[in-house]
């Protein structure tokens, strides 16, 4: 029987072509104005450099996937260049340095997502749990043995001159595995067992990354696991039984770890010690609430009074200086990261395919929804990125490589059903 599909993901032309117009105009307008405000000629020249190299890269970019007939993952791709273009240009402005190194790692990024999936595509199958999730427990557990602390949490690596958060890595095999076990337990006989040996697995890697003292991936490990359980199983009270165990889990670490009692005292009253464990979350706050929906415009504001602002408290700059409504903007980007993730899941053939799909979006959002709300104060401040916004090479290398794995599976399903005969509808 052949599958039906009945809507392609891909976009008309003309809109495409403008999404990149608005792209280029925001990157050169950008520019423009760091190149007429730098203090010296060194530092003007660094920033037209970098400024050419991000723009070359991106229209390569969209041009090999146009020679590869794939313009059903543009819009997709489309959001994402527009989303780096916005880190870059928050980077260039906050730390050249950050900014250089963001676009090779853009660069690396890219040639994996592009690349990559389809000369590895025989590893992108169910048969591999296994590897998948012994790939998985090695990255946790990999700062056991190469870590080095970085703000109260052991969860950087260090191997010469490389630098890299493992537990990143590990969020894509994590989702891999969970996809291939909930696609194999509709088939299997004994599911209670099945059940306890994703939850064991689980909750293995939530423990080590508790003993490491990284609670904001444990908490982004644990959510994606619950949702996932949810889809798997199509039972509510598993999750709801797993939020209740992590509500006591997160006493617990509140008891035991003196960091976490101060995030949690800065989120509940961060006036209370304005100069010290408050100083980062009023900053913030006044960031985003000085200048309002049209911000100060770029260079006018003052990010750089935001303590560890290129990473944790991107989000508040970009709303200081282009306003809160570009903020916004950005939220509705991930949004329709999201949608168009959940869209592709629903013409896939399989249910590995399927919850592939599902759990990269469902990573992303998680991610977006917990550091936007510490940054807004709806949340504790946890110490986990903007994906694609944030710095952080291994974040945006890891961001990339999913979007990549995501667009393959897109592509092969597409090609199989214009291979079957099947007609589609924009």
């Amino acid at each position: 029987m052949k599958p039906f599909i009945s809507y392609s993901l891909g976009q008309p032309q003309q809109k495409n072509t403008l999404l990149y117009i608005c792209i280029s105009f925001l990157h050169l307008g950008g520019t423009a104005i760091l190149f007429g405000k730098a203090p010296s000629l060194a530092v003007r020249q660094g920033i037209l450099f970098d400024s050419i190299v991000f723009f070359a890269v991106m229209t390569l970019a969209r041009w090999m996937i146009k020679l590869l007939k794939r313009q059903d993952e543009l819009i997709i791709w489309h959001i994402i260049f527009f989303l780096i273009d916005v880190s870059y240009i928050m980077l260039e402005r906050l730390n050249h340095t950050e900014a250089t190194k963001q676009i090779v790692w853009f660069i690396l990024g890219m040639s994996i997502a592009l690349f990559l999936p389809n000369l590895c595509s025989r590893l992108i199958r169910p048969k591999y749990k296994v590897l998948y999730m012994i790939l998985t427990i090695g990255m946790i557990v990999l700062p056991f043995i190469f870590g080095e602390a970085k703000y109260g949490a052991i969860n950087w690596v260090q191997i010469g001159p490389i630098g890299f958060q493992p537990s990143e890595f590990g969020k894509v095999t994590f989702i891999m595995f969970l996809a291939a076990h909930f696609h194999e337990f509709t088939y299997k006989e004994h599911k209670m067992k099945e059940l306890l040996i994703a939850c064991g697995i689980t909750g293995f890697i939530l423990l080590t990354l508790v003993i490491q003292r990284d609670l904001g991936g444990a908490l982004l490990y644990g959510l994606t696991f619950l949702v996932m359980l949810y889809i798997g199983t199509k039972k509510a009270f598993l999750p709801l039984l797993g939020i209740i165990g992590g509500v006591g889990a997160s006493f617990i670490a509140y008891m035991l770890f003196g960091h976490v009692r101060v995030r949690v005292q800065a989120w509940l009253d961060p006036w209370a010690d304005i100069a010290n464990t408050g100083y980062q979350v009023v900053q913030g706050l006044f960031a985003m609430g000085t200048w309002g929906w049209f911000g100060s415009g770029l260079t006018r504001g003052i990010p750089t009074t935001i303590p560890i602002v290129t990473t944790d408290y991107i989000f508040a700059a970009v709303c200081e200086e282009f306003g809160n409504l570009f903020g916004l903007i950005i939220l509705l980007c991930f949004l329709a990261l999201i949608l168009q993730g959940l869209k592709a899941a629903l013409i896939q053939l399989d249910d590995f395919s399927k919850f592939l799909c599902v759990g990269f979006v469902v990573i992303l959002g998680l991610q977006t929804l917990i550091i936007i709300g510490g940054v807004m104060k709806l949340l504790p401040l946890t110490g986990i990125t903007l994906p694609f916004v944030s710095y952080g090479g291994t974040s945006l290398f890891v961001s990339l490589g999913m979007m990549g794995i995501l667009t393959y599976l897109i592509r092969k399903t597409l090609k199989f059903a214009r291979k079957e005969g099947e007609t589609y509808e924009e």
